[in-house]
C-alpha cells in the first residue's frame, strides 16, 4: 500500500508540471489577473490546472479549475474584476487540498495617473489551517509608468482582515493592516508574451512586526491569440502564521490559459 502511494504521488507529481490555480498563496497575486489593455472591455479567462506545489513543508498535486472576469465601462473610468476558484484533491481515500476563492475588486479613474480602488475577498485554504478569510479594503493605485511595453505601478491600501483557523484552541483573529505593493508588467519583444511580478507587503497597524512578505511573478508566453502558456513563481513569508504552518512557503505552477 505504501509503495502504491508512492507511485501516484510520483505520478501526479508529474501530470502536476502541466498546470497551476490563483488561490494557494495567502497574498493572491491581483497583478498577474489584470488585463492592462484599454481596448479590451471585457475579458474572461478560464484556468485548467494541475498543480505541483510545497507548503508547510507538505508535497502535494491536485485539479482546479478557475475563472478571471474583467468589465470596464465605456469610458473607461471604471473597472471591476471578479476571481473565483476551487480545488479539491484526494489520493487514496485521504484529502491533500481544498482550498476555495472569491475576489472581487474596483478601480475608478480619478485621472492618467491615478486610481482608487476597492476590494473584498473570502477565502478558505484546509493546508495552511485557514478555515475562513475575509477581507475588506481600499486606497490609491498609482501608476509609476505607463508605456506601451512597460507599466509600473505603486498602491497602498487600508485593509480589515477577519480570520478563523481550523485550530480549536484558536478560534479567530481581527487585524487592521495596511497592504501595499509594487507591480511590474513588460511585455516580451515580438508579442511573444509578458512578465509579471508584484511584491505585497502587509504590516499590522497595531504590531509591525506582525507581516506578511511575498514576491509573485508570472511569465506569460502567447501560443496563440486565445492562449497562453502561463509559469508561475510565489514567494510567501508570514512573520506570525497560524500555529503548526511554516513561515515560509514557495510555490511554482504552471498551465493553459485560454482567453475569451
Amino acid at each position: 500500500m505504501k509503495r502504491n502511494r508512492v507511485w501516484l504521488l510520483a505520478s501526479l507529481f508529474l501530470l502536476s508540471l502541466t498546470y497551476c490555480p490563483i488561490i494557494n498563496a495567502q497574498l493572491v497575486n491581483i497583478e498577474s489577473q489584470r488585463i492592462q489593455k484599454d481596448s479590451l472591455r471585457f475579458v474572461l479567462i478560464a484556468d485548467l490546472t494541475y498543480n505541483s506545489q510545497k507548503n508547510n513543508d507538505e508535497s502535494l498535486t491536485f485539479f482546479s479549475i478557475a475563472a478571471t472576469t474583467q468589465l470596464k465601462s465605456k469610458s473607461l473610468k471604471k473597472l471591476y474584476l471578479l476571481l473565483v476558484s476551487s480545488d479539491y484533491a484526494i489520493a487514496n481515500g485521504q484529502k491533500l487540498s481544498n482550498s476555495g476563492l472569491f475576489h472581487f475588486r474596483y478601480n475608478h479613474r480619478i485621472n492618467k495617473y491615478l486610481k482608487l480602488e476597492a476590494f473584498t475577498q473570502m477565502q478558505y485554504n484546509q493546508i495552511q489551517d485557514l478555515k475562513s478569510r475575509t477581507l475588506i479594503g481600499a486606497g490609491p493605485r498609482l501608476k509609476i509608468l505607463g508605456e506601451k511595453s512597460a507599466k509600473l505601478y505603486f498602491g497602498s491600501l487600508y485593509m480589515f482582515e477577519y480570520e478563523k483557523t481550523l485550530d480549536n484552541s484558536i478560534t479567530k483573529f481581527d487585524f487592521h493592516r495596511i497592504s501595499s505593493y509594487f507591480s511590474v508588467s513588460l511585455d516580451l519583444p515580438k508579442k511573444v508574451g509578458e512578465l509579471v511580478s508584484v511584491t505585497y507587503y502587509q504590516p499590522r497597524l497595531d504590531l509591525f512586526t506582525d507581516f506578511r512578505i511575498s514576491n509573485q511573478s508570472s511569465l506569460n508566453l502567447n501560443l496563440t491569440s486565445k492562449i497562453v502558456f502561463s509559469n508561475n513563481v510565489n514567494l510567501m513569508y508570514d512573520a506570525v502564521p497560524p500555529n503548526g504552518v511554516t513561515r515560509f512557503n514557495i510555490n511554482y505552477c504552471s498551465g493553459i490559459k485560454f482567453i475569451f
